[in-house]
């Protein structure tokens, strides 16, 4: 519960209502995410709300970590900080995709598999230009480096599929709804 409702904190649209006054629910894509913020509000306070979305999944980690809770119940508190951020309360359940929340708990949980993610990201963004190009194949990349390089469990590695898989479905979810957004905005 305290993941979940860690999870619901949404910064971006904090970040969006203080800094310019908007709901950033229906300005550009309509996503409550950092890059949304980024390109309506400005690059500094994407980076910003995009850090603290981060901070939400890596905190979700730790706390249980430090609880001392076993692998499976982190491993809920993952699930549970994400489930927050694309569904949050304090926003009647209109959050963002989870990208950030999954990153910030994945960061917390294997930070060198997420490195070598991130840095795939960079190598196929930086010729292409293409983020969401880049994005689907770096989080493609990381249940493969997560089994071959961490020889973690099937079990574990259908958690990760699954908390992956997660953030698909909540896109499909979103998908009329940021496409209505971005024609009413001229996005």
């Amino acid at each position: 519960m305290v993941s979940f409702l860690l999870g619901s904190i949404p910064f971006s649209f904090i970040v969006a209502k203080k800094i310019k006054g908007v709901d950033i629910r229906v300005v550009g894509e309509g996503n409550v995410g950092g890059r949304n913020v980024w390109h309506v509000v400005g690059k500094k306070y994407g980076i910003l709300a995009g850090f603290l979305d981060v901070l939400k999944g890596f905190s979700a980690y730790w706390v249980g970590y430090f609880l001392g809770l076993s692998p499976w119940w982190i491993w809920l508190c993952g699930f549970a900080v994400i489930l927050g951020h694309c569904f949050p309360v304090y926003l009647k359940g209109r959050g963002g995709k989870g990208l950030a929340a999954a990153l910030g708990f994945l960061v917390a949980m294997q930070p060198l598999v997420i490195l070598a993610s991130c840095i795939l990201i960079g190598i196929i963004y930086l010729p292409t230009r293409s983020f969401h190009l880049a994005v689907s194949i770096g989080m493609a990349s990381i249940p493969f480096l997560w089994w071959v390089v961490l020889k973690k469990s099937w079990a574990e590695l259908g958690l990760l599929v699954s908390l992956l898989l997660l953030m698909g479905v909540k896109r499909l979810i979103d998908e009329p709804y940021m496409r209505k957004i971005k024609q009413e905005s001229g996005w």
